[in-house]
Formats: structure tokens, C-alpha cells, sequence
């Protein structure tokens, strides 16, 4: 709740992972604050400087969050996640905000974390972890004069409040949905310090700040610098009004307008494309007016259901809402604490004795500072709005962690995250963010060496399938950037989730039923329901399925432990891997039906054990084809009849099998699917078929990676990528223009048919080299340009 301030120039931010030493006093807070109490506190500091310093830099931390302000600019904000034994600080340098004479340095500093029992109905998103309430702020040189202490002045912002909108969701759409993302915000005009980062205190009582900690009591928070660089703070422009109830409210937010006394109104902006931002709404006068802002991905119709996204006829917005009461002053600007996501949004208004004016409307964008430097374009439009829908996606839900869904949970979960670091990696060639990822997993293990399926998080969810794709996201980090020191110190988690397996591999050489939650893949048939699948059978208790997971992470890490140096243990991995591949083509094989069971009983057969079987090398070479054509049809990843389809997620799995099998040529067959995804006006991937809960779930946006790695044939050819292979799958495109980022820098090929030749032209990067691959042909890549002249093989 703060007038729309920019985000100026001067904010960097330490790099590492160093931990800081930090005294009892330095944390401070309001008195008489309990320790899990919902609050907003206000923190203010004044200062007097003779001149303008060149250099003022500053530490900052906070339990939740904190946004800084600069003599009423703001600075930044943060911590960005973790948990308490890696509790972020950003570094600030305050000089460019700073001026001779006096200035105010103030923090908005909240915690929402309530009731932590109850995941999904606090006012906290579930990632949010939390010990107490509390401020930290450390200086260095000339600027340790602003240390967080008792100079510090404090007070609690009493008209704002945060509840779950869970329950109010649930209402319309009945079932199939889990909020977990954060709640609703509340702010009553009339109880607000409209000028507490002013130069003077007004309003709320002040008081000085008191230490968090007793003078013996060791800090829960062990203080680590962030190594992520700041969230992008971007102006975008509002979206257009496509609707409202009165005729004077079309012209906003192009325009104010003034509703009048006694009056209910509405009108409903679609932004076009889906967004995650700080929405800022300036009113004037209305005192006790109510407005609403509700925040909808899409809008439903009266059974909860979804449509074309651009349908607003007859349909509603739905979904988190923040509510504000005027005080009738001038210029107030209400901003929620934390960034929404959105693309169609509603604003209600009911005023009462006076007439409220909405001045206007701004959006800042929040997301990780990605940059597409990597591109796809090529002789079908369709083809590149896919690519541009999946980039959009990942953009939405990156920031300082990746998450499922920016809009209904804001989790980082590992079967998610690995598909959108592989989106990174050739996009944008930044790997700070799937590093903190990689980390942030390892560091979530329990005592007996199993990781959390999504982490941070305040809330235990174990998923032990996660723990071996956490083993494949090391994998592909090792083959994609040459840095292994994140390879290594993380081998001894691999190991440990390795170990826990052990114990379950039964007599028949296949995995039993182990504790905790299977997850694999939400499948689409309702008469499986999700905790019989993977299924195991009932004689020996084993799984195939979940087997052929883990074979693919032994085999994963027998690579890992080879290259640093570990013999005797990629001896190990690659000899229990080679017996579990046995068992598996022993028990799960059918003959009658060519396909691989998802458990001995070989009752069930579907797409994820059939294609994981090629993928990790269970099916012979010869047979992998056969495989692979039984288990889908002519176009897109749906399955036959008879056989349990993927989701838009597991396909990642599914046509990876189809590329280790030489049948990359199918891709573009494959992709039909979000062809016919687009018919529906999505801007950003769904999380599943049908009336689908998330329309933001980068999951479902692999084809943006694919269509780089597999049409244009971009991808590392060596662990480090030391080496790059090229092999291209254009089907019948007429032409493209691919480039996707190595190490090194850009690795771009030009592809273009004439009549009955291919003209395919390749640039590598620095002293990047490779091979070239056409069909069965294999030329080699030298550093700089290389040009092909190659035939056809289509009419």
C-alpha cells in the first residue's frame, strides 16, 4: 500500500553462498509482536549526510518479506526464498537514492504466515517458510551507521489483513482445484499511514524497534547472500476494458472516470495475454467505498468450465481478490504486497455517501530477468506462436524460485522444474536460476536421504519418483553447462536418495511398494484413480513403472560418478542398473501385446513404462520403433485405446523415447497437440486436457526447448557441452531460423529447401566444435560458419 514509485538504477546484488554471522540485536521488530502473528510493520530510519556518498552498501533480510524504500523510492525487495538455513540477503547500494542533508531509509516489512497447520488456508503461499517476524539490515563502511537496532523506528499497520481465497474459489468451481499460492489482501484506507516513508513521522503510533531475539537466544535464520540476480520491476502497459456495467467505465483505465454515490459498478480488463504483476490502482475521494480486484487466468461459465480464453460472453472472473476501502483522500494508490497473475481482471466498485473517481491503473511486471537470446522462427506461423506461448510461460512462472503455477501455487517442484531449466538453458543460457533449484532440493533432505518434492515449502510433500528425476536435473545441468562444482556437491544427496531405494528392490529384481506418494503422471483416465497408478502387482508387490524410474537414475548417475573421478561407484550404479534392465524385460515384457506391463500382472500397459523402456534402453534397438507405434497415434501424444495416456508433461518423456529411438522425425507430427491448444486462444500453457485448473503450468511448454533441440537439432554433444551435434528434424517446413544458446554463445543454423536440396547453414561460437547429422550421414562442425548442401528426402 504505497504510491507507484519506480524502480530506479544503482541495486546489485552479492553473489555466493557464504553464510553471515549475525548478533541477537541486529534483528529487530515491533513490541509485544507474538512470534506467528499476521502483521504489516512499518520501519523507518533518518539520517543526515554532509554529502553525497558515492557508495552506500547495504545488507537486507527479512522474515516474510520486505520492500525498501529510499526517501519514498523504492529500492527493491526480497528475501528471495529459501529456508532457514539458507536465509536470503540482498545487497543494495542506496547512493543513487540518496541526497545532502536528509533522507529516510523505510521498509514495508509483512509476515502472512498465520496458522502454518493448515497449508492452503493461511494467508502465505505453502512455499513460504518462516520463523518469526523480524527486520535485518547491515551497512558496510560509512553506511553501518543505518544498521538495524533500536534507532530504528517501528510501527504495525493495523488495517491490513490476508486471508486464503481457497474457500471462496472452491464456492464456483466446486471441485478439482488446490490453491496454495498465497492469500487475498485486505486494506482499509482509513486505518493507513499514507505517509510513513515520508520525511516526517505522521499518523500510526511510532515506537522504537526492539530486538527479535533474546540476548541469549541463538537467530533461526542462518543468513546467506542471495546469488540470484534482482526480479525484473517492469512497466507494462494495462489492458483494454471489454466490458462493464456502466457506460463511463469503458473508457478506463485509458481514462479516470468517477462512479457515483450509492452506486454498484464493475468493469472487466483483459490484458490479452497472461501476466504477473504489481497492479497499482490510484482512487480518489469515495470514502468507505469497497473495490474489489479479482484476478482470473480465464473466465468460466456457471458450471465452472472454461472455454475459448478470448469467450467473455456469459462468463465470469474468477479467482484471488484484493479488496481496498477508500478513505475518501486524494491520490491514494493501493498495491498488494505481492505480485498477482492475471490476464483478465475485474474491478468492482460500491460506493457509498460519496462518489469514488478511479484515477488510473499501473502494472509493473515481476518476474526472473530472463533473456530470450536464443530464437525460433520458421515458414509456419503456427509452429512459432508455439514457441512464443512456451517462452511466455516459463517467463511467468520463474522468479526467485521456478514454480508448477505462478497463479495457484507458486511451487517448485522437481518433475516441473527440470523440464523448465531445460527451456532456460538453450533460451537464455542464464543457469543461476536451475542452479538455486538444484541446491534448494538437495538441501531439503530428511534424515533418511529422501528430498522433498517441492522446496521451499512450509508443508511436508515427499514424492520419492521426484528424488530420482532430481538425479536426471543433475544430469542434464552436467551435460548442459561446464561448471561441475554443482555436480559434486551434490553427488552425496544422489547417493543417499540412491541408498533409500535399495532396501525396496524385491526377489524378482524389481521395485516394491515403497512409503510416501508414487506421483508419476496425472493420467487421463478416471477409472484409475491417481493412488493406483503406477500400479503394482498384487502376487509380488513390484512395479515396473516405478522400477523403470529408477533405472534410469542409476544409469544417470553411473555418468555422474565416472566423470568426477569415481570409479568403484559407476562400477556399482552401471551393475545394478544392467541387472534391474534384466529384471524388467523378465517380468514387464509381453509378448502378445509388444509392449512393456506397468507391473508383472501385466494388466495395465501405458504410455510412461513403454516409453521410458526405450528411453533407458530396456527395449532392444530392433523393437524400439515397434514399442513406440503401438502406443500412439498418426498425430499429437494421445494414446490408443487400451493404453494410459501422458499428460502434457510426461509427452517430455514420451518424445524424448521417440528421439533416442532415431525417430525424431516425428516430432512435428507430435506437436499437433498444441496446435490444436492454440484453436483455444491460450498464451500460456495448460496443466492438463479438458477443463484443465492452471492455464499457467510451464510443465506443458517443453516444446519450446523441443523445438530448438530436436527440429532445428541444437544440443551438447559432451558433458559441458564441450561439443554441440546438430540434427535437424524439419519435416516439411520450408524453412527456419533456429539459434539456441551454448556456454559459449550462440549456436544459430539456417535451414532452407530449393527444389530438391537443403541449403542448412551453421555458426558456431568461440572454438565451439561438433557433428553435423543428416539422416544417416555424419559431417563434422568447426568453429564459425559451416555450410551443407544436402538432399531431400521429402516430395
Amino acid at each position: 500500500m504505497k504510491s507507484a514509485m519506480g524502480f530506479l538504477a544503482g541495486v546489485s546484488v552479492t553473489i555466493g553462498l557464504w553464510a553471515t554471522q549475525v548478533s541477537a540485536e541486529e534483528w529487530i521488530t515491533a513490541p509485544g509482536l507474538g512470534k506467528t502473528e499476521t502483521v504489516v510493520l512499518h520501519f523507518r530510519r533518518e539520517i543526515d549526510l554532509k554529502n553525497t556518498p558515492a557508495h552506500f552498501p547495504v545488507e537486507v533480510s527479512a522474515d516474510n518479506r520486505f520492500i525498501l524504500y529510499v526517501n519514498g523510492q523504492r529500492v527493491g525487495q526480497g528475501p528471495a526464498r529459501g529456508d532457514l538455513a539458507h536465509w536470503r540477503y540482498a545487497t543494495f547500494d542506496l547512493a543513487p537514492y540518496l541526497k545532502r542533508g536528509h533522507n529516510v531509509l523505510a521498509a514495508e516489512v509483512w509476515n502472512a504466515s498465520g496458522d502454518i497447520s493448515k497449508p492452503g488456508l493461511k494467508g502465505a503461499p505453502m512455499a513460504q517458510i518462516s520463523a518469526r517476524t523480524g527486520f535485518w539490515l547491515r551497512g558496510e563502511g560509512a553506511s553501518q551507521a543505518v544498521d538495524s537496532g533500536p534507532q530504528w523506528r517501528v510501527s504495525v499497520q493495523p488495517g491490513h489483513s490476508f486471508a486464503s481465497p481457497f474457500i471462496s474459489i472452491l464456492k464456483v468451481l466446486k471441485t478439482g482445484i488446490w490453491f496454495a499460492a498465497g492469500g487475498n489482501e485486505a486494506v482499509d484506507g482509513n486505518k493507513a499511514d499514507w505517509n510513513w516513508a515520508g520525511d516526517k513521522e505522521t499518523g500510526a503510533a511510532w515506537t522504537a524497534a526492539v530486538p527479535v531475539l533474546a540476548a541469549d537466544e541463538a537467530a533461526p535464520w542462518t543468513l546467506v547472500a542471495d546469488p540470484l540476480p534482482p526480479m525484473s520491476y517492469t512497466p507494462i502497459k494495462p489492458g483494454k476494458a471489454v466490458r462493464s456495467t456502466l457506460p463511463i467505465l469503458k473508457a478506463f483505465p485509458g481514462k479516470s472516470v468517477t462512479i457515483p454515490a450509492n452506486t454498484e459498478a464493475s468493469v472487466l480488463i483483459d490484458q490479452t495475454e497472461m501476466v504477473a504483476a504489481y497492479p497499482e490502482l490510484t482512487l480518489s475521494g469515495g470514502k468507505e467505498a469497497r473495490v474489489t480486484v479479482t484476478y482470473s487466468e480465464a473466465l468460466y461459465d456457471d458450471k465452472g468450465h472454461k472455454a475459448d480464453r478470448n469467450s467473455i460472453e456469459g462468463r465470469k472472473a474468477v479467482g484471488p481478490a484484493d479488496v481496498f476501502i477508500a478513505d475518501g483522500g486524494i491520490g491514494r494508490t493501493y498495491r498488494p504486497l505481492w505480485w498477482r497473475t492475471w490476464r483478465y481482471m475485474e474491478i468492482s466498485v460500491k460506493t457509498v455517501d460519496q462518489a469514488l473517481t478511479l484515477d488510473r491503473l499501473k502494472l509493473h511486471e515481476d518476474v526472473y530477468p530472463f533473456a530470450a537470446k536464443g530464437y525460433f522462427r520458421s515458414s509456419d506461423p503456427e509452429l512459432n506462436r508455439i514457441w512464443d506461448i512456451g517462452w511466455r510461460t516459463l517467463k511467468i512462472d520463474a522468479h526467485e524460485t521456478f514454480m508448477d503455477s505462478a497463479y495457484w501455487e507458486q511451487l517448485q517442484y522437481v518433475g516441473d522444474t527440470r523440464l523448465e531449466s531445460l527451456i532456460v538453458y538453450p533460451v537464455s543460457g542464464d543457469p543461476r536460476l536451475p542452479v538455486q533449484a538444484i541446491d534448494a532440493f538437495g538441501q531439503s533432505a530428511h534424515a533418511d536421504g529422501m528430498i522433498e518434492s517441492a522446496y521451499p515449502s512450509n508443508s511436508k510433500n515427499i514424492i520419492p519418483t521426484f528424488g530420482l528425476l532430481w538425479i536426471g536435473m543433475i544430469h542434464d545441468y552436467w551435460m548442459q553447462q561446464p561448471d561441475h562444482a554443482v555436480v559434486r556437491r551434490n553427488l552425496p544427496g544422489m547417493r543417499r536418495i540412491l541408498d533409500w531405494y535399495a532396501p525396496y528392490v524385491s526377489g524378482n529384481g524389481l521395485l516394491k511398494q515403497n512409503p510416501e506418494w508414487n506421483f508419476v503422471d496425472w493420467v487421463g483416465d478416471p477409472s484409475i484413480p491417481r493412488e493406483k497408478f503406477p500400479s503394482f502387482d498384487p502376487a509380488s508387490g513390484t512395479s515396473c513403472l516405478t522400477s523403470l524410474f529408477y533405472l534410469g537414475a542409476l544409469q544417470q548417475a553411473a555418468d555422474l560418478e565416472g566423470s568426477t573421478g569415481e570409479a568403484a561407484l559407476a562400477a556399482s550404479d552401471k551393475e545394478k542398473a544392467v541387472s534391474l534392465s534384466a529384471a524388467i524385460q523378465n517380468n514387464c515384457w509381453d509378448e502378445k501385446r509388444g509392449l512393456y506391463a506397468d507391473d508383472p500382472s501385466k494388466t495395465i500397459f501405458s504410455q510412461h513404462a513403454n516409453a521410458l523402456a526405450v528411453l533407458y534402453d530396456v527395449a532392444p534397438k530392433d523393437k524400439a520403433a515397434d514399442v513406440l507405434s503401438r502406443i500412439t497415434l498418426a498425430k499429437g501424444i494421445d494414446a490408443p485405446e487400451g493404453i494410459l495416456e501422458s499428460s502434457y508433461y510426461f509427452s517430455w518423456y514420451l518424445i524424448h523415447a521417440f528421439d533416442h529411438a532415431g525417430l525424431g522425425d516425428r516430432y512435428l507430427d507430435q506437436v499437433q497437440t498444441w496446435r490444436d491448444l492454440t484453436k483455444l486462444n491460450y498464451t500460456t500453457w495448460p496443466e492438463q486436457r479438458g477443463n484443465t485448473r492452471s492455464d499457467t503450468h510451464a510443465w506443458s511448454a517443453h516444446p519450446t526447448a523441443d523445438l530448438l533441440g530436436m527440429v532445428a537439432g541444437i544440443s551438447p554433444n559432451a558433458p559441458g557441452y564441450t561439443s554441440v551435434r546438430v540434427a535437424p528434424h524439419p519435416g516439411n517446413l520450408k524453412s527456419f531460423d533456429a539459434a539456441a544458446m551454448s556456454p559459449k554463445g550462440l549456436v544459430t543454423v539456417e535451414y532452407e529447401r530449393i527444389g530438391a536440396k537443403i541449403r542448412v547453414a551453421v555458426r558456431l561460437p568461440g572454438d565451439l566444435s561438433g557433428v553435423f547429422e543428416w539422416h544417416d550421414k555424419s559431417m563434422p562442425l568447426k568453429p564459425g560458419v559451416n555450410v551443407f548442401t544436402v538432399p531431400t528426402t521429402q516430395p
